[in-house]
């Protein structure tokens, strides 16, 4: 049961991703691609809150959002891993353990939205008035949530990387 965003997986592997892309990065100090790397690791950082944001938040909507930013920012990320590849700012067997830690994001990342989805789906348009007066709730109860959180991580988090 996640009762914290540090129980989800999907927040464990993309502080995990980000730990790595910093550790493989600081390497690269070349003052020419300073601010690409600077870059790189505030893309992986900003993946990690993101994350945590959509856990804080109360509504599928806005956790939908979240959610949508931070696989807007793991695409970003692996992009960019592959051009300081291409530049040789990063040797290819980091390159290939960052994309399997980011895949494994991704796929966290994808069974979060489905889940979101099918809450923003399922929940009856509403004006403005009836959500300012608080009378629907848009977010499955907290035992709804653990149970189909727990379902997710057990089926897309279950792959090893190579870094440790």
């Amino acid at each position: 049961m996640a009762n914290g965003v540090k129980d989800l997986k999907v927040w464990q592997e993309a502080v995990q991703l980000a730990g790595d892309v910093l550790r493989v990065t600081q390497q690269c100090n070349r003052r020419e691609v300073k601010v690409f790397v600077e870059h790189i690791q505030l893309t992986s950082a900003a993946l990690a809150s993101c994350v945590a944001e959509a856990h804080a938040r109360y509504s599928a909507s806005e956790q939908r959002e979240c959610y949508q930013r931070a696989k807007r920012l793991l695409v970003q990320l692996e992009t960019h891993l592959a051009i300081a590849r291409r530049a040789d700012l990063i040797q290819a067997t980091a390159l290939s353990d960052l994309s399997s830690r980011a895949g494994t994001v991704g796929r966290l990342l994808a069974g979060y939205l489905a889940f979101v989805e099918r809450q923003v789906a399922a929940a009856p348009s509403m004006d403005a008035a009836s959500r300012a007066a608080g009378s629907h709730r848009e977010t499955a109860s907290a035992s709804e949530r653990s149970s189909v959180i727990s379902g997710i991580e057990g089926t897309f988090g279950s792959h090893h990387h190579g870094l440790p």
